[in-house]
């Protein structure tokens, strides 16, 4: 029997069998769980970039004071849910990788829109690069284990 099968009860009603099945997928696969802390993490920073523009007196104060609460959200639910790091040492490393991932997004969305697509479809396009680059920046640079460490 694997992680990704748990044992099942016969007396369990098919939803908390189906949960079971869910939060054992969940534990087998690191990039799983990267999508559904990527999906709260994503709703946390809208809604903090929501209340940040009912307070701030420019879009763009708003902008920056989100994104800096968020990156620091994301780093503790990222590390600590996706790959089991509570190291703070390693922040500096979380927004560089930020920092790469607005770079790409930026540069994508300037060639995109010279090639007439608009900036709301740019976005979606590139979200899947954005996701995959994240997600191997944060495996191999932040996140990754030390010579020595098993993870």
């Amino acid at each position: 029997m694997s992680a990704a099968e748990p044992a099942t009860d016969p007396s369990a009603s098919p939803a908390s069998r189906a949960w079971a099945f869910g939060a054992a997928l969940l534990r087998r696969h690191r990039f799983l769980r990267f999508l559904l802390v990527g999906g709260v993490n994503t709703a946390v920073g809208y809604g903090l970039f929501l209340l940040a523009l009912s307070l701030m007196p420019t879009t763009f104060a708003a902008l920056v004071v989100a994104n800096i609460l968020a990156i620091l959200f994301n780093f503790v639910t990222t590390g600590t849910l996706v790959f089991h790091v509570r190291d703070p040492r390693l922040i500096l490393r979380f927004f560089g990788v930020y920092g790469v991932v607005f770079v790409y997004n930026a540069v994508g969305l300037a060639a995109l829109e010279n090639m007439g697509v608009r900036p709301w479809l740019g976005g979606l396009l590139l979200l899947p690069g954005a996701v995959v680059i994240g997600y191997l920046l944060n495996r191999g640079f932040v996140f990754a284990p030390r010579p020595g460490e098993s993870r």
